[in-house]
């Protein structure tokens, strides 16, 4: 006996097939949401010309300012640029928050499964850079008091022109 069960996405009942995963989206178009991280990720799907794309995208949280912390700022800017030389272009600033987006095409024939999928393999690419933001800021929703900044105590204020200790001796002296 063949079980059969839905997968419910943003109000969408989307067959899935436990067995043999090939029950097919016949759907051509569709938005639906999730959380990955405490990050909540929109997913516009389309198909077109027989290429089913997923165009996902996440608000990671806000850049923070140079007066909260210009080391911050500028340690954040460095991950970024080194996630998108790594993957292309999928995190961006835009009106001062950073945004993580990306187009995924979910090969054929489309199904639940093969969604969750291709998502899976889109966020886990990305995880370092996830885990690496998160050193910086809370991630949204994160049991902070109402208009706290984002910014992680251990962050604010931190200034980039912060030297390191000089060395000392066992005695105490500054080494030369």
């Amino acid at each position: 006996m063949q079980h059969s069960s839905n997968l419910i996405l943003g109000g969408l009942k989307l067959p899935l097939d436990e067995r043999s995963g090939v029950a097919v989206i016949e759907r051509k178009d569709f938005k639906f949401r999730f959380a990955y991280r405490q990050i909540t990720y929109s997913v516009h799907f389309t198909t077109a010309g027989g290429v089913a794309t997923l165009d996902i995208g996440g608000d990671i949280g806000p850049m923070p300012f140079s007066a909260e912390s210009a080391l911050a700022r500028s340690e954040l800017q460095t991950v970024l640029d080194a996630a998108n030389a790594h993957l292309g272009e999928v995190f961006r600033i835009d009106d001062g928050r950073i945004k993580m987006v990306g187009v995924v095409t979910v090969t054929p024939p489309v199904t639940a499964a093969g969604m969750i999928t291709s998502i899976a393999h889109f966020l886990l690419r990305r995880r370092p850079y996830l885990e690496t933001i998160a050193v910086f800021l809370f991630p949204p929703g994160e049991g902070r008091v109402s208009g706290e900044a984002a910014l992680r105590p251990g962050w604010r204020g931190a200034d980039v022109t912060r030297r390191a200790k000089p060395l000392t001796t066992a005695a105490g002296r500054e080494a030369l």
